[in-house]
């Protein structure tokens, strides 16, 4: 799933910065092009500790494409497991990934940046495991150096690890240290729909209907023009199933283009 709503707190924060930029230039009739390549110790994905997307070393990359209030993107990782292994019993190396397919309209209205977006998540191989989320992040700067986003998402239909209706919730808070250094806060939570087509099923088991899925603080550090260096230490929630998250601490190197 896109780092807009998971894995690493800081990168997620300062996308929804650079995306107000945008909201700031309707008028602009220019395609603007962003990127990012990042590796990371580890792919967690929304506080799920206890199984990460990836326990080793992640590769990730992105590219947005900006045109006026509107953008395309996509964000793909390495992962640590296939869903035709999972499945299947069958391994090959190329369907260890994700890719996520994004488009959404950035607005800024009363003083709040608007983000509303659709994830296609793409994993080669899994049966039924291609899924849509819909999301909305609002945005409003503080002050000159700190930033408050409120994000929520929903699966729009079933698929073997997710329900229709489960939905995500989020509070991120960045605050500029310096014109290097970068802190961040951020919580969530979600809602589980415990009746779906695969629940029971070998990936879905829910035991609560609202968990509280993570906290965490971290640290975003610019070491050069466009390379950054960051860390995050997440304090484990809970899973669908009831089950407590371990706390863990991610690090990462991130070069932006």
């Amino acid at each position: 799933m896109i780092p807009f709503t998971r894995t690493v707190v800081a990168a997620g924060c300062l996308s929804c910065i650079s995306m107000s930029s945008w909201a700031n230039d309707a008028s602009s009739s220019s395609i603007d092009v962003s990127g990012q390549l990042t590796a990371v110790s580890k792919y967690v994905s929304r506080g799920l500790t206890n199984a990460p997307e990836n326990e080793d070393l992640a590769l990730q990359a992105s590219l947005t494409l900006g045109y006026g209030n509107f953008y395309a993107a996509y964000w793909g990782s390495t992962l640590g497991y296939s869903y035709r292994d999972l499945q299947q019993g069958r391994q090959y190396s190329t369907d260890k990934m994700e890719h996520d397919f994004i488009v959404g309209h950035v607005s800024d209205f009363k003083g709040l940046t608007w983000d509303l977006w659709n994830a296609t998540y793409y994993y080669p191989g899994g049966d039924s495991t291609t899924s849509n989320e819909l999301g909305l992040r609002v945005s409003k700067n503080v002050n000159d150096q700190a930033t408050l986003t409120f994000g929520v998402s929903t699966y729009l239909y079933d698929v073997v690890y997710m329900n229709q209706g489960d939905t995500y919730v989020s509070l991120n808070y960045a605050h500029q240290l310096s014109d290097k250094l970068t802190g961040n806060l951020a919580v969530a939570g979600s809602y589980f729909n415990d009746s779906g087509k695969y629940e029971g099923q070998e990936f879905l088991d829910t035991q609560t209907d609202t968990a509280f899925r993570f906290a965490s603080v971290g640290l975003d550090y610019a070491v050069a023009p466009n390379v950054n260096v960051f860390s995050d230490f997440i304090l484990g929630g809970y899973d669908r199933s009831k089950i407590k998250q371990k706390n863990q601490a991610v690090w990462g190197l991130r070069y932006s283009f």
